[in-house]
């Protein structure tokens, strides 16, 4: 049984626009007849999803995608044109500011209403209402009408009904954004324990962060079509890069496909990375150089073209990009075949996966290209020979000589002790193990059997193998286990595993992507301080040396950054 479903439903607006003018048309003004052409326009077309009982669907894609019709049309106050929608239970929807009010009304007034609306009687409302005006904060307002109501009192109210009144379906639209800081993070608080609670959302928000935290699926709407339903993670990452990448921003947005087309006479064939030897090459150390040739076929003679890359991590961070048109302008070419090639480095990343994009467009049509292969190419930097990390590998020179450079400033005869850069100056010892522990600052002696040495990469992280254990303590009043992680960012492959407390295990995971998630795990209820065990088991693991990446020899399982109970 699912809570709700949308099967093949659109929804249409009709667009008046004014007719050019003319002899008739305004002899027809002059009477009165207006004179207008009318544009069907589709909002939606064909959506078509489900959200299964007790899950929490989030809904991305930019301005006058059709975001806010979905849920109008879920909460009834639209009907679609074509199509079906199913829900199961009642359903409660904080959409517009001020919808569901009367402006003349009064807030204690208001909020009665709204339970009318909802099939709930006065003397239930009348239990609620007390908490409703608690947690908008709207004592001192609650008997003035709501027309004077400033649109963040609006939203006050109307959360504050939304969550009192528990719809086995609450729908929340990008509301929460007009509230101050402390009001948004209050109800994003209540929205945490709604999700806990089981019941079903459905979340319009244009901050990712929300979206990730919140969001079981995620469907990415894009003029008026299903773009992308899935995963949170990838669904969430891919809308991000499509519409943040600095570089070609129009190109990237509009491609749904690595290869795309702009339906010019130029097509890039091919695109790849070679060494030294003009041989295909998929992996550098930092420091190296490495030249990316480029396959092209064209049609026509044309005197404008532009060639240009990008290069992106695997987690999506924009790196660099270049065109020819800084070095050559605009440049010739001749109908046939062609190669060109662009000579990059040395490269100064750190280790990791890197994907090169590659296009080619006319000189003042960045917009437009001709052609633009996504991700054709991609290289493997692997660790420096010297003793390097970081995100980039900078080459640097040391110079020694006898003596002090200000004498003055020596004091005594004993030995100054060198600084340690890689070390927090804060050890914290715990007298028990706490309630969060943060990997890497003087928690090692908690930590089981698995847990790697600290990686010198911010944040502070521990790498584990295929098991790793801890204790933690659960109090009274805290019953989720969070774990911050990510899979081996020299891997594309997925890590999945298992979570045991107390020897049984709870849950199963699987990390994608190259940045931290939480992994969260519902506890049972202590009546006081209790220390449970925590387990993690890794399904597959991964060595880099054994695939040539780089000569890290350890068996990687999963990066963990924090490990807490809240």
């Amino acid at each position: 049984m699912t809570a709700v479903r949308f099967t093949g439903v659109s929804k249409r607006f009709s667009l008046s626009h004014e007719k050019r003018s003319s002899v008739l048309g305004s002899l027809a003004s002059l009477v009165g007849v207006r004179n207008r052409e009318v544009e069907d326009f589709w909002a939606l077309k064909d959506i078509s999803f489900e959200v299964d009982p007790g899950k929490t669907l989030g809904i991305i894609g930019p301005n006058g995608s059709g975001k806010s019709t979905i849920l109008k049309l879920l909460t009834g106050t639209l009907l679609p044109d074509e199509g079906t929608i199913e829900t199961n239970g009642n359903v409660f929807g904080l959409l517009e500011l001020g919808a569901g009010f009367h402006p003349d009304l009064t807030g204690r007034e208001n909020v009665f209403l709204n339970g009318s609306f909802l099939g709930i009687g006065r003397h239930q409302m009348a239990r609620l209402y007390d908490w409703i005006v608690e947690f908008s904060e709207l004592e001192r307002f609650i008997d003035t009408p709501v027309k004077h109501y400033s649109s963040g009192m609006y939203m006050r109210l109307g959360f504050a009904i939304a969550i009192a009144v528990r719809p086995e379906v609450m729908v929340i639209d990008e509301v929460l954004a007009v509230g101050d800081a402390a009001f948004a993070r209050k109800c994003y608080e209540a929205l945490a324990e709604v999700k806990k609670s089981g019941r079903t959302m459905l979340f319009v928000s244009h901050d990712p962060i929300q979206v990730r935290r919140f969001c079981d699926t995620v469907l990415w709407l894009d003029q008026g079509r299903v773009h992308s339903f899935g995963s949170t993670r990838d669904v969430v990452q891919a809308y991000l890069q499509a519409t943040l990448a600095p570089i070609s921003t129009d190109m990237d947005s509009a491609a749904t496909e690595g290869d795309v087309g702009g339906g010019g006479p130029l097509k890039i064939n091919d695109a790849y990375v070679s060494g030294a030897a003009s041989r295909r090459s998929y992996s550098i150390l930092p420091g190296e150089s490495f030249t990316l040739r480029i396959e092209y076929a064209s049609d026509a003679y044309l005197d404008d073209v532009v060639f240009g890359c990008s290069i992106r991590r695997s987690d999506g961070l924009y790196i660099h990009d270049a065109s020819s048109a800084v070095s050559h302008g605009p440049v010739s070419v001749q109908p046939g075949g062609g190669t060109v090639e662009c000579s990059l480095g040395p490269i100064s990343l750190g280790p990791g996966i890197y994907h090169v994009s590659v296009a080619a467009w006319p000189i003042d049509e960045k917009g437009s290209p001709y052609h633009l292969l996504r991700s054709p190419a991609t290289i493997f930097v692997g660790k420096a020979t010297v003793h390097q990390r970081g995100l980039t590998f900078i080459p640097s020179v040391w110079r020694f000589r006898a003596g002090l450079a200000d004498t003055a400033s020596a004091s005594g005869n004993g030995e100054t002790a060198q600084p340690d850069m890689l070390t927090s100056g804060t050890v914290v010892r715990w007298s028990k193990p706490p309630g969060e522990i943060r990997m890497g600052q003087g928690e090692e002696e908690h930590l089981g059997k698995g847990w790697h040495p600290v990686e010198s990469w911010p944040p502070s992280i521990r790498w584990i193998g295929d098991r790793a254990s801890l204790s933690l303590t659960q109090d009274v009043g805290q019953g989720t286990l969070v774990i911050s992680a990510c899979r081996p960012f020299h891997s594309d492959n997925p890590a999945s595993g298992g979570i045991n407390v107390n020897g049984e295990q709870v849950t199963r995971f699987q990390l994608v992507g190259m940045d931290f998630e939480d992994i969260v795990v519902p506890l049972e209820p202590v009546i006081e301080p209790t220390t449970i065990e925590v387990e993690l088991e890794i399904q597959e693991t991964f060595v880099p040396a054994a695939v040539g990446i780089d000569p890290d020899t350890r068996e990687l399982g999963l990066a963990v950054r924090s490990v807490r109970v809240e």
